[in-house]
């Protein structure tokens, strides 16, 4: 048992750092227009080679998510396309902002590069005078086949769950929500098409469910990857990173 757990440990590890050869992760969730806005950073992580690479938007129906992005001078990147190309000089870092001028639009997205390229992304919603109301960080995902997010729906306050299916068949997903106790309160199951992308509040997958503090475990044959958020009832909320959780 330890050295299976350790292979699946040194596997992940593999996984978020990369390789010379290739390197693979994903943002769970990637949201512009109507408010909305996704940043994302990457950084070479290497201090003696370059990196190359791209990233790739999707929407939730697995199609291309057309935007503008631009740089941190302001260089719009993309020119509506779906893919921002990207190199890294040794140590370089690089920034991409949505300009959210279209409607509200949702998926993920997937970087690959050729080296170590590491990254981070941030929601933010913006009022009508493009200030910031709300901010908060989103660390890149490692698809994983049984994973669980904290839920908090206690005090007004709303749990948001985003997964994405980076793979090319139809994944049967299987939701679970438990209370604080680990008691089952709910189940339910989601087919998730290839490279689609979900995301819905705890209380529309569950309709009924108690006000609780807990975690919404799920569960599918291949790994995908999730996000959760925690909204307050004042709009401002916080990302939740998943956690891996055995069989």
């Amino acid at each position: 048992m330890k050295r299976v757990l350790l292979s699946v440990i040194f596997a992940l590890a593999a996984s978020a750092i990369g390789s010379a050869q290739s390197f693979t992760y994903y943002f769970p969730q990637v949201a512009s227009g109507d408010g909305w806005r996704t940043t994302i950073f990457i950084s070479n992580a290497m201090a003696s080679a370059p990196a190359s690479g791209v990233i790739a938007v999707v929407k939730s129906d697995g199609t291309p998510f057309f935007a503008n992005w631009i740089d941190e001078t302001g260089t719009n990147v993309t020119l509506g396309s779906d893919v921002i190309a990207f190199t890294l000089g040794p140590g370089q870092s690089k920034k991409y902002i949505t300009l959210g001028d279209q409607a509200l639009t949702v998926g993920y997205a997937r970087v690959t590069a050729n080296g170590s390229v590491l990254g981070t992304a941030m929601f933010s919603q913006l009022d009508g005078a493009g200030n910031i109301l709300a901010e908060a960080g989103v660390p890149m995902g490692i698809p994983l086949g049984k994973q669980a997010v904290f839920v908090d729906t206690s005090l007004g306050f709303r749990t948001g769950v985003a997964i994405a299916n980076p793979n090319s068949n139809v994944l049967e997903v299987h939701l679970e929500l438990l209370d604080n106790n680990g008691t089952l309160i709910a189940a339910t199951i989601r087919n998730l098409g290839p490279f689609q992308h979900i995301a819905l509040f705890t209380d529309e997958l569950f309709p009924g469910a108690p006000a609780m503090v807990g975690r919404l475990q799920f569960w599918c044959t291949n790994p995908m990857v999730s996000i959760a958020l925690r909204f307050s009832p004042s709009i401002q909320f916080t990302t939740m990173s998943p956690i891996a959780i055995a069989n």
